[in-house]
């Protein structure tokens, strides 16, 4: 079987599977598969497969709803490339706002940021390039998740201490001028509710902000008042809880910012401490 018949086939099983980016999908599979960029395919269309069979392989694990950053084990965002597996939630565009706002507060200072669930590592690492000022810890509950982060922290050269702690039993000791999370928070009873791609493949460990979905953003805003600047990622409907969680604990300056959707995405304040 040459490529664009191949391209063809695997177009036809994932649009019959329900998976609307069947396209764009199937040419990110190819060149995964083959290691080749989209124009390598545009130009050897005739060119035969060597093992049609490997090919298929991966687009019946999309079809099953596999997340494609999972089957490929990579993933963007700021403009790097991040590893991810099963253990890490994929990176998504809306998180980049996150990062953004943190950068904007932090820019060339000497800060020390502490991030809570650091997943991939790619907000703390993101932050880090950027502002390579920052001291930064970053902790996640699974030792999983942080082996993947800290060669995500080597692969982009930025020096980062990974912890190992669950944060509702304990928390990071020390005066941090920064904390950032995108914390679990989704409510326990609507994960069964999620897209095949998330409930069935994302670490639940990540998902699961409690029956409210809030409780994470409780015990943050509790333990880290004393910083300078806290800013967190929240579900498309929680920026006003979130943000009345901050002022609950004396937090000023608060903002709600939307991300390019229009959804508010991020809740930002200013602790006790003035830089």
């Amino acid at each position: 079987m040459v490529i664009g018949k191949a391209i063809e086939k695997s177009c036809e099983i994932l649009k019959n599977a329900g998976i609307q980016s069947f396209v764009l999908d199937t040419h990110l599979l190819m060149c995964h598969f083959l290691n080749v960029d989209r124009l390598y395919l545009l130009c050897h269309k005739n060119e035969r497969l060597s093992n049609p069979e490997g090919f298929f392989d991966l687009v019946e694990r999309r079809k099953n709803r596999e997340p494609l950053q999972y089957i490929t084990g990579k993933c963007e965002f700021m403009s790097m490339e991040f590893e991810v597996d099963k253990n890490v939630l994929v990176p998504r565009a809306d998180t980049e706002i996150l990062v953004e706002a943190v950068i904007d507060f932090a820019k060339d200072k000497r800060l020390k940021m502490l991030e809570i669930g650091t997943g991939s590592g790619c907000i703390s690492i993101s932050c880090g390039k950027n502002c390579p000022n920052l001291e930064i810890d970053a902790v996640d509950i699974s030792a999983l998740a942080l082996s993947i982060a800290k060669r995500n922290g080597e692969k982009h050269k930025v020096p980062i201490n990974f912890i190992q702690m669950d944060i509702l039993k304990d928390f990071p000791r020390g005066r941090y001028d920064i904390v950032v999370s995108n914390p679990p928070y989704i409510k326990k009873n609507d994960i069964k509710s999620l897209m095949p791609e998330v409930q069935d493949f994302e670490p639940e460990i990540a998902l699961d902000g409690g029956e409210d979905g809030l409780v994470f953003y409780r015990v943050i805003a509790e333990k880290a008042k004393g910083c300078s600047f806290v800013a967190f990622e929240v579900g498309y409907d929680q920026s006003k809880e979130v943000a009345e969680i901050l002022k609950g604990h004396e937090y000023q300056n608060i903002k709600i910012i939307p991300d390019l959707s229009g959804i508010n995405r991020v809740v930002t304040g200013r602790g006790q401490q003035q830089i």
